[in-house]
């Protein structure tokens, strides 16, 4: 089955147009979601939707917020804000850009039907928008928001008229954007998308395919046969094939934290922060990024990466030491250990099926059995979603994204996740507090308490800095992936 599989992408790959070649993009899996904007602003689904989709703002290369669709901004009080568009945009089927497409998203975002899409949670502050006039917009906010340019960057904006007539589900089928490409064909295991003539950042490529293909290995081979130009998710082994042959190997660090979160509303031995203390120093980390992933990335103990604000310099990660490890369990009540089972799915990160296998090999160490308990991705991201996993523990990226923010880093992981796994509500009131203060220097000491309380608490196994290993063929110029979401297709070139 697995060798047809490769037979069937490999053929897939081979098959791709060769008339005005487009840049191939591999990817392990395509967005569940199809190209629905308003789905989520995390990978993989905002590697495609930043091609076809402009936000408001944007990130730079350094973390400040720049202008996107929306050219300035103003605070007109604690809850409201005016946003200038940009003039002559149009969208990619010739309708102009105007106050109606961000009205129309976030009247959207905002009601009940979007209760399950991701950007709702993400994005959470919006009540409202009205139109000042065609480019001129008003958006209001739940609480104060002294971060929302920030937020904006995650709210993906679509032709309304499209929208309207199309629905939801019909509109992920056939997006209507301002961006650099359009769709033109979405197939099962390829998304082919054309140069948008009209785009007002237009890009020197003739279009993009973004093909999935499961494994790294034949993510690899398919750039060194020349048949793919980037590829994404490899592991620093893969990166050191490309770089021998002569392509570039793209080691970076996402503004995200990688660990092992544990489902704290069941019973047992995972309930005692004695326990979780125990396990987050039971593990060699060191070990893990120097052996499995190159030495790419740095260890860490709070919920966000440096360049995240909110990061607490003076959090330092749990010490590797068993001895101290076995003495809380057994303090806790589990001198002879305990077991207990991580649901996963394998092939979506750089080596995660040996650095889960290291790590229960480092727990055995102080009597802990962990059963890794593996799923295919499909299934995977879909508990994530729903939070249905069985067993008692799950790997995730505790991500910043769209606000590089650490308050964006812990909602997921609190008590206003629709459906939480870890709920501690005596945090609740600083995470609030952090996300609506507008001075600066207390704002930052909150979000410094928000980094101790997750480092005491414990409720993951903090690993490491998300690392991420990209394969680019020699032929792609001007590369640039900006804080591992968005593609600068304006920028890069395809060398003949």
């Amino acid at each position: 089955m697995r060798t047809s599989l490769r037979v069937a992408i490999s053929l897939l790959i081979a098959n791709v147009s060769a008339h005005a070649e487009p840049l191939r993009l591999a990817v392990d899996i395509l967005p569940p979601s199809l190209a629905n904007p308003y789905r989520t602003s995390l990978p993989p689904t905002v590697w495609t939707n930043a091609a076809m989709f402009d936000a408001l703002t944007r990130f730079d290369d350094a973390g400040k917020i720049q202008p996107s669709l929306a050219v300035s901004w103003e605070k007109i009080d604690a809850l409201t804000w005016r946003f200038k568009l940009r003039e002559g945009v149009r969208f990619h089927n010739g309708e102009p850009f105007t106050s109606d497409a961000v009205v129309t998203a976030i009247t959207y975002i905002t009601s009940d039907d979007a209760v399950r899409e991701g950007l709702k949670r993400e994005i959470g502050i919006l009540k409202a928008a009205r139109a000042i006039d065609a480019m001129t917009v008003e958006i209001t906010t739940t609480e104060p928001a002294p971060q929302l340019p920030r937020y904006m960057t995650g709210l993906m904006l679509g032709e309304p008229k499209a929208w309207r007539a199309l629905g939801r589900d019909e509109f992920a089928r056939k997006p209507v954007g301002t961006g650099p490409f359009q769709m033109a064909e979405m197939a099962p295991n390829v998304w082919k998308l054309n140069a948008a003539k009209n785009a007002w950042r237009p890009t020197k490529l003739e279009g993009l395919e973004v093909i999935a293909v499961p494994e790294a290995s034949t993510r690899t081979s398919g750039i060194l046969a020349g048949r793919l130009h980037i590829a994404m998710s490899l592991s620093p082994d893969n990166l050191q094939v490309l770089e021998d042959a002569g392509h570039q190997g793209i080691r970076g660090v996402d503004p995200a934290i990688f660990g092992i979160s544990f489902i704290l509303f069941k019973k047992g031995p995972l309930q005692d922060v004695r326990v979780r203390r125990a396990l987050n120093m039971a593990v060699n980390r060191q070990r893990i990024i120097d052996a499995l992933l190159g030495g790419a990335t740095v260890m860490t103990g709070q919920p966000a990466a440096r360049g995240v604000n909110g990061f607490d310099a003076s959090v330092a990660p749990y010490p590797f030491d068993p001895a101290a490890a076995k003495k809380l369990l057994s303090e806790a009540g589990y001198a002879n250990g305990f077991s207990f089972v991580m649901d996963a799915a394998t092939g979506i990160d750089a080596n995660d099926s040996a650095i889960y296998q290291q790590v229960k090999a480092d727990l055995r160490e102080v009597g802990v059995t962990m059963e890794i308990r593996t799923m295919p991705a499909v299934q995977y991201y879909n508990a994530l979603r729903a939070t249905e996993f069985t067993g008692d523990a799950f790997p995730v990226d505790w991500q910043s994204w769209p606000t590089l923010d650490v308050t964006r880093s812990v909602l997921a992981h609190s008590c206003q996740r629709m459906l939480p796994w870890y709920c501690d509500a005596t945090i609740t009131p600083v995470m609030v507090a952090a996300r609506t203060e507008f001075d600066d220097a207390k704002a930052l000491t909150l979000r410094h308490q928000l980094a101790k309380h997750y480092h005491d608490q414990a409720p993951a196994l903090f690993m490491y800095e998300s690392p991420t290993f990209v394969g680019v063929s020699s032929r792609v110029k001007n590369y640039k992936l900006i804080n591992g979401t968005h593609f600068q297709f304006s920028e890069m070139e395809l060398a003949k």
